[in-house]
């Protein structure tokens, strides 16, 4: 951490005995104070901060001759007589009482430390600065399992330290998870019984037990804001199988998504969950086997009917319970399951609401974007089945597909390539906004890089694993993330280029390796604190990791 040191020497003038230049000069008390730039704590319960400044004199044993005063502001301005300056102690030692239930909190409060020396008639000002967090804000959650039931990991980046937890949950609330663990999930909310009217960071773990799993507050204990078994709407309650929760994707505009049992359900706000309505062109053999979060809309892979199709909820509705249900306005018959729309300018190789046969889809996910702020892609990727040394990538707009507006078109692209060796089934991919053309995928223990869009692809290895096998990848975030209310700056990474990995190392065990990437998608720089590559070892089975 930077400090920030006060040091004034001044020489007092004795004597002036003649004109050729000798002097004789008197030394004065100088005082040297040290504080850091900036002292990050960690908000979870009420608690009083203590800070003391590094004292030290040139010519005085004691602090006798010292005054101290420490002004406070939540503006970080230092202005004399201004209404937001306020002076709250005059020892060395400050002490300053944070309560997290405060309704009017400020997460940065700014300090000035005037120490003055009676002695010289000098005054030493110092500033710094407290910088609150958010337990779990900026940190990796894991989901495994371990000695039977679930456990909730975390990795915090606290200063100039990284934190592992094995068990947040056990560790906050003194108990554990019962069921076996499934998914988590999250995205943004401005619902107020959640985030008292700002924008809110909605956190989910699911487990196999509906009664346990559901919306947590984690800067409050991991306190269960919503169980699982009261978000799913009554009459979809029979759709919904709770100890099938594959999926639970945000980290786009309005709302998220779940799956269970290749039915798609939706959340528009406060983590509802109901049942998409499906449009009558689709019938009613559906199957959605792959679903992501993008821009406006969802992008859907429909196993059953082989094809494409997307799923677009406008409502905003921010009044009412997050525990009652209004049908009408959250999810009106209106919106539904769509076929990929036809426009002119959409690629005519393929037709993406009847793909081609001898094609199997293997993932879905975030892509490209066209707007700084928005997520407006994504893309899928598919391999052959006739045994041909060949795999496909599918791109879509998802403006063009939201709208005739802007004359985008609604399927945008399609790549053949040759077929990376050992890609299967069983590879994980991901994708994020700031990589254009470009996808991650792995091969046992080895991350690539794809970039799709050169002449017949071109892989290139990106992170080998000391063994085990890669399961689960994504990013740390796929979309927006400039609200006012997030703060990552602890991180010290760009999210949206935090990739994180999880490797079966066999024997119930698995490691999750933090990727920090460059611009161009290799390994990037270490930070001021961190390393580029983070290796964690020792969780359980893992099931399910995501950046909050």
């Amino acid at each position: 951490m930077k400090q920030i040191i006060y040091i004034l020497s001044l020489f007092l003038l004795a004597a002036c005995y003649d004109d050729k230049g000798n002097y004789d000069y008197a030394d004065i008390n100088t005082v040297k104070v040290g504080l850091d730039e900036m002292y990050s704590f960690r908000l979870d319960k009420d608690t009083t901060i203590s800070i003391v400044p590094k004292l030290s004199q040139s010519m005085q044993e004691n602090k006798d001759n010292l005054d101290f005063m420490w002004v406070h502001s939540v503006i970080n301005e230092f202005i004399e007589g201004h209404d937001d300056n306020d002076t709250i102690s005059r020892v060395d030692t400050l002490r300053f009482r944070i309560n997290p239930d405060d309704p009017d909190l400020a997460y940065m409060h700014y300090f000035r430390l005037n120490v003055y020396d009676r002695l010289t008639g000098i005054n030493y000002p110092l500033n710094t600065t407290i910088k609150l967090m958010k337990p779990y804000d900026g940190a990796w959650m894991i989901l495994h399992n371990e000695n039977g039931h679930a456990a909730l990991g975390a990795i915090e980046y606290m200063g100039n330290d990284i934190v592992k937890t094995q068990d947040a949950y056990y560790k906050e609330t003194g108990r554990y998870l019962q069921g076996k663990a499934l998914c988590m999930g999250n995205y943004l909310t401005s619902f107020f019984p959640y985030g008292k009217g700002k924008t809110w960071n909605v956190f989910s773990v699911v487990t196999d037990q509906p009664e346990e799993s559901g919306v947590f507050c984690q800067w409050k204990k991991f306190e269960l804001m919503n169980s699982l078994d009261k978000m799913v709407y009554g009459p979809n309650q029979g759709r919904f199988n709770f100890s099938n929760v594959q999926l639970i994707d945000g980290e786009a505009s309005w709302g998220a998504i779940c799956l269970s049992d290749g039915v798609l359900f939706q959340s528009p706000i406060a983590m509802k969950l109901y049942k998409a309505n499906i449009a009558s062109e689709l019938g009613d053999n559906v199957w959605i086997k792959y679903a992501t979060k993008a821009g406006f809309s969802s992008m859907l892979y429909d196993e059953a009917g082989h094809r494409f199709c997307f799923y677009q909820n406008q409502s905003r509705e921010t009044t009412g319970d997050p525990t009652r249900f209004n049908a009408a306005n959250e999810n009106p018959t209106s919106y539904k399951i769509n076929p990929i729309p036809v426009r002119d300018n959409n690629v005519k190789e393929v037709d993406p609401n009847a793909l081609p046969v001898d094609q199997k889809m293997i993932w879905i996910g975030p892509g490209y974007q066209f707007e700084p702020d928005y997520v407006r892609g994504s893309y899928a990727y598919g391999v052959s089945l006739k045994g041909v040394d060949s795999c496909f990538v599918y791109e879509f707009n998802m403006d063009g597909i939201a709208s005739t507006v802007n004359g985008y078109p609604a399927f945008s692209g399609y790549y053949k390539l040759k077929l990376s060796s050992g890609v299967n089934e069983n590879s994980c991919f991901a994708g994020t906004k700031p990589y254009s053309g470009i996808l991650f995928y792995t091969v046992d223990n080895v991350v690539y890089r794809l970039d799709f869009k050169q002449s017949g692809g071109k892989s290139t290895p990106v992170y080998t694993h000391t063994g085990g096998k890669a399961t689960i990848m994504k990013f740390a975030k796929k979309a927006q993330i400039n609200s006012t209310y997030l703060d990552f700056s602890n991180y010290e990474f760009d999210p949206n280029r935090s990739l994180g990995v999880v490797f079966d190392m066999g024997n119930g065990t698995c490691d999750v390796v933090i990727l920090n990437l460059s611009v161009t998608g290799g390994i990037g720089s270490d930070s001021e604190n961190y390393p580029a590559t983070q290796v964690y070892t020792g969780f359980g089975e893992v099931k399910d990791i995501l950046f909050l």
